[in-house]
Order: C-alpha cells, then sequence, then structure tokens
C-alpha cells in the first residue's frame, strides 16, 4: 500500500516582505488643508439651503413660541397668586414659558450663525 502514495516536496514559500515605512503612508494620505478645503467647500453648499428652510420657517416657529411663552408667563403670574398651595402646578406653567423662550432665543441665535451674511441687527 505504501506503493501508492506519492510524496509532494514541500516547497518553502516566503512570504513578500512589505516595504511600509511611514514617509511612504504619509506621502499617500491626503494632505489636512485639503481635507478641509473639502469639508469648507461641503459646508458653503449645505449652508445656504439650510438657512433659507430655516428662515422660511422663523415666522410659524416664532410665533408659535410666543404664542406659548407670553400667555403662560402671564398664567404662571397668576397661579403663583391664585393657587400657592400648588407649586408644582405653578412652577410647570413658569418652566413651559421659560422653555418656549428659550427655543425662540436659539432659533434667531442659530440663524444669526449660519446666515451667509451679517444679520445680526436685522432679525
Amino acid at each position: 500500500m505504501k506503493n501508492n502514495i506519492v510524496k509532494f516536496p514541500k516547497a518553502k514559500q516566503s512570504l513578500p516582505a512589505f516595504d511600509l515605512t511611514t514617509d511612504k503612508i504619509k506621502a499617500t494620505m491626503p494632505k489636512p488643508s485639503a481635507i478641509k478645503g473639502v469639508f469648507a467647500w461641503f459646508w458653503l453648499v449645505v449652508r445656504l439651503p439650510v438657512f433659507l428652510v430655516m428662515y422660511w420657517l422663523r415666522l410659524p416657529v416664532i410665533f408659535l413660541c410666543n404664542l406659548i411663552s407670553v400667555p403662560m408667563l402671564l398664567v404662571w403670574l397668576f397661579a403663583w397668586y391664585a393657587f400657592p398651595e400648588k407649586p408644582q402646578m405653578v412652577w410647570s406653567f413658569a418652566t413651559v414659558s421659560f422653555v418656549a423662550f428659550v427655543i425662540a432665543w436659539s432659533y434667531d441665535f442659530v440663524l444669526m450663525a449660519i446666515s451667509p451674511q451679517d444679520m445680526i441687527n436685522t432679525l
């Protein structure tokens, strides 16, 4: 039975040597100025449409925030006088009023931050 077995010689295969040095790796990577340029271009392309949509929606957003904030402020003052024994109700009115005010203020702040022109005096 041993006559039927064919033995193949074991070939010594060496792995190709990788000549990777940090200089070669750094040479293939894009330069930081190119990456900054791509992000700057992307920001300019995205910024104007986002600004225009947010500016278009500014009137309803600010209207709704003011519609909530001002009456809740008046209700808070009334509840503070009329229901001093219910502090959770009183301070919930104050919290809702303040949160609506902060949302309106933050919306305008973001609009001024992303505006393509100086808009501080126009909002």
